[in-house]
C-alpha cells in the first residue's frame, strides 16, 4: 500500500484504505477498484490523496485518530458554527460537554498510540478545510502537550482551545475565506478579526475556561510583536496559544488551498524552523518537530542518486528512512552517500 495523490490515480488503482467526507459517510470502501468517474468524485470533494494497495510497496496504515472520533469532531464543529452563525446558541452546556468528551477521546488515543512519529499525510482525506483544519491542529497540538509534559487538565484546555480556534472565522465571507487571489487590505482586515469575534462569542456563550479562550484570541500573535489583534509580544502571549500556533501555522502550509498548492512535510519543517525565535516560540517548535514525519510512510521519493523509492521505515531515523526501491530496501541511515531530495508524490 502506498500513498497517491488524486492528480496521479489512474483507473484501475485499487484503493488501500477507505475514504469518508465531512459527515462521516464513506465515499470509496477499501479495496474498490478505481474507475474514472470514481476518481473524479474524489477531485470533486477535494480529497488530495489516497492510498492504494501496491505489491510494490509493503506498507502498512494507522490513522492517527479513529475515523469515528474525526467525524465526531466535525460534526460537532459544523453544528457548533451553525449555531453560532444564529442569534445564540441554542444547547450551550450540551456544545461544552461534547466538545470536552471528543477531547478527552483524542488524548486517550494519541496517548495509546504505537508509533510516535505523525504521518501528515494522513490528516488530509477530508474535504472540508475550515472543520477539517481545526481537527488536525489539536491533533498535532495534543501531541506537542504530551512531549511538553503538560498535565492532563491543561492537554484537555489546549485541545479544547485548538478544537475551536478558527470558530469566528463563521464570520467572514466565503468568498474572502476562499478568494483564490491576494486579499485587499479591507478582506484581510475583516479576516483579522475572527480570533476577537470567535473569542466574543465563546466567552458569551461560556463554552470555554479562560485558557482555552486564551488560545481563540491570541493564536495568531507573534512573539516579535507582529502578529494580530493585539500585537502581544513574549510572555504576553499564553503558553497554549503558543502551542496552537505552531500546529495553525505547519497544517495550513501543509494543506491545498485555493490560492496555492500544499507544501510536502519537510519544506514545512523547513519554515517552521526559519521562524522559530521571531514568530514562534523555539522551545514548543524544538518538540514540535520531533513528532513529525518530514518523509511520510508511502510516499515516492527522489534521491541524489536518480534512485527513487517508497518510504516504509521512518522511526529511527525520520530524516534518514528506509527506502523500498523495487525488491530491496536501502537504508538511508548506512548509505551516507544518499540523501532525498525530492517527494514526488
Amino acid at each position: 500500500m502506498r500513498c497517491v495523490n488524486v492528480s496521479n490515480l489512474k483507473p484501475g488503482d485499487v484503493l488501500g484504505r477507505s475514504i469518508y467526507d465531512n459527515n462521516g459517510r464513506a465515499l470509496l470502501v477499501e479495496k474498490t477498484v478505481l474507475t474514472q468517474n470514481y476518481i473524479q468524485r474524489l477531485r470533486e470533494h477535494w480529497v488530495v490523496s489516497v492510498y492504494i494497495d501496491d505489491p510494490k510497496c509493503s506498507l502498512g496504515g494507522e490513522d492517527i485518530i479513529s475515523q469515528h472520533t474525526r467525524h465526531g469532531a466535525i460534526k460537532t464543529l459544523r453544528e457548533i458554527a451553525t449555531d453560532i452563525s444564529q442569534t445564540s446558541l441554542t444547547s450551550k452546556q450540551d456544545y461544552g460537554q461534547r466538545v470536552s468528551l471528543l477531547v478527552e477521546d483524542i488524548i486517550e488515543e494519541l496517548l495509546s498510540r504505537k508509533n510516535s512519529l505523525i504521518n501528515v499525510i494522513d490528516l488530509k482525506d477530508y474535504d472540508n478545510y475550515t472543520y477539517a483544519h481545526s481537527v488536525n491542529v489539536t491533533v498535532l497540538s495534543v501531541v506537542t502537550g504530551i512531549s511538553l509534559g503538560l498535565e492532563y487538565s491543561r492537554l484537555k484546555s489546549l485541545g479544547m482551545g485548538a478544537l475551536l480556534h478558527d470558530v469566528g472565522k463563521i464570520f467572514v465571507p466565503l468568498e474572502v475565506l476562499n478568494k483564490p487571489g491576494k486579499l485587499t487590505t479591507e478582506e484581510f482586515t475583516q479576516i483579522k478579526m475572527h480570533p476577537e469575534q470567535g473569542y466574543a462569542k465563546v466567552k458569551e456563550e461560556d463554552i470555554l475556561d479562560a485558557p482555552g479562550r486564551a488560545i481563540i484570541l491570541q493564536h495568531h500573535e507573534k512573539l516579535d510583536g507582529s502578529g494580530y489583534p493585539g500585537n502581544r509580544k513574549g510572555k504576553d502571549i499564553h503558553d497554549l496559544a503558543k502551542i496552537v500556533a505552531v500546529a495553525d501555522v505547519y497544517d495550513a502550509l501543509t494543506s491545498d488551498r485555493p490560492y496555492r498548492v500544499r507544501w510536502a512535510p519537510a519544506q514545512g519543517l523547513e519554515y517552521i524552523y526559519t521562524i522559530a525565535g521571531s514568530h514562534l516560540d523555539i522551545d514548543i517548535v524544538a518538540k514540535f518537530v520531533r513528532n513529525i514525519a518530514p518523509f511520510p510512510l508511502g510516499s515516492l521519493v527522489e534521491c541524489s542518486n536518480g534512485m527513487t523509492g517508497y518510504v516504509i521505515e521512518n522511526e529511527i531515523n525520520p530524516h534518514r528512512p528506509i527506502l523500498q526501491v523495487g525488491d530491496k530496501n536501502v537504508d538511508l541511515k548506512t548509505e551516507l552517500n544518499i540523501t532525498i531530495t525530492n517527494i514526488v508524490s
